[in-house]
């Protein structure tokens, strides 16, 4: 049985690799055709004058920034969620009706065992980026009583993250006070603990 389950795994490893290297030499190549375009395109504006050095090197400084800005494919190199010692206790149950989840709008990537799990939902637009609902939300915050739908198995950094001292979710966590502009900033999370 096991020789079995190793050649599925080794034909779908080899077919994601194909399917890898196809998706590569294809961004290879429109990649090299639009470097070429840009640079005849900034070579003929240069030269007639329409734009300067100066010019161009600010608009792409601010360009650069913005891509940067942007989610990647990510995926998070975490240690074993399930065997991790630095899992934060807090009773979230009595809480969630004053944060209401804020940290759930935090955007964060999966590692693989998540993924090899195949239960928590990743953004295709932005893989491995964890999905999120309209309104911010991860897909698997349940609106109604802000409670998670797959909290047995949730990412390494909901396991992680400890709300007590962030300003954007508390005031004062001891005292129960949020912090009263509670969803303005959301989706600026901790990150990935890469």
């Amino acid at each position: 049985m096991a020789y079995k389950n190793e050649l599925v795994t080794v034909t779908d490893l080899e077919r994601g690799l194909r399917f890898g290297h196809l998706l590569m030499s294809i961004n290879r190549h429109v990649s090299r055709e639009g470097t070429v375009f840009a640079q005849a395109l900034i070579e003929l504006l240069l030269n007639k004058g329409v734009i300067t050095t100066k010019e161009l090197d600010e608009r792409i400084a601010v360009h650069r920034q913005a891509l940067q800005q942007n989610p990647q494919v990510m995926l998070s190199k975490g240690p074993d969620k399930d065997n991790d010692d630095g899992v934060v206790i807090i009773d979230c149950a009595s809480r969630l009706h004053l944060c209401r989840a804020l940290c759930c709008t935090f955007r964060f990537y999966l590692s693989p065992q998540d993924l090899d799990e195949g239960i928590i939902r990743w953004d295709y637009g932005n893989p491995y980026w964890v999905r999120q609902q309209e309104g911010g939300y991860c897909v698997h915050c349940n609106l109604k009583d802000w409670s998670c739908n797959i909290h047995p198995h949730r990412p390494h950094p909901c396991r992680t993250y400890d709300c007590r001292k962030d300003k954007r979710v508390w005031v004062d966590f001891e005292q129960r006070i949020p912090n009263p502009d509670l969803h303005q900033e959301k989706n600026n999370g901790p990150g990935n603990p890469g």
